[in-house]
């Protein structure tokens, strides 16, 4: 049964109630889930979307990837936001901008490219 949302609170409130689960998560994890979301959204995406799917909005698919990130800075979350569009779009062009820029996130230095 779905339940019937709070008139009092956000439509945005409303959302990121559903990820409440994800606060007993480890920063690795959290990573991991980020990538995993970002490599089935970017398996689904296909230039024209857009027009196939009216009501497909890639800004949706970033935040659904955005709320398994956890505890991190506005300008990290607007940094990430960048770095997971063009993952989506554009997998083979990011994928190692956005495992380095995740691994930053929980700490882990940079340590080369692959080549």
């Amino acid at each position: 049964m779905r339940r019937r949302p709070d008139a009092n609170r956000t439509r945005g409130e409303r959302r990121w109630e559903l990820f409440t689960h994800l606060d007993g998560m480890t920063d690795r994890e959290h990573a991991d889930a980020v990538l995993e979301h970002v490599a089935v959204l970017a398996f689904l995406y296909y230039p024209g979307i857009q027009v196939d799917d009216r009501a497909y909005r890639l800004a949706d698919d970033i935040e659904w990837c955005i709320a398994r990130l956890g505890d991190v800075s506005d300008t990290e979350r607007d940094r990430m936001r960048v770095l997971i569009a063009r993952a989506i779009i554009d997998p083979t062009a990011t994928r190692e901008e956005l495992f380095t820029a995740l691994a930053e996130l929980n700490g882990v230095p940079a340590v080369g490219h692959h080549a």
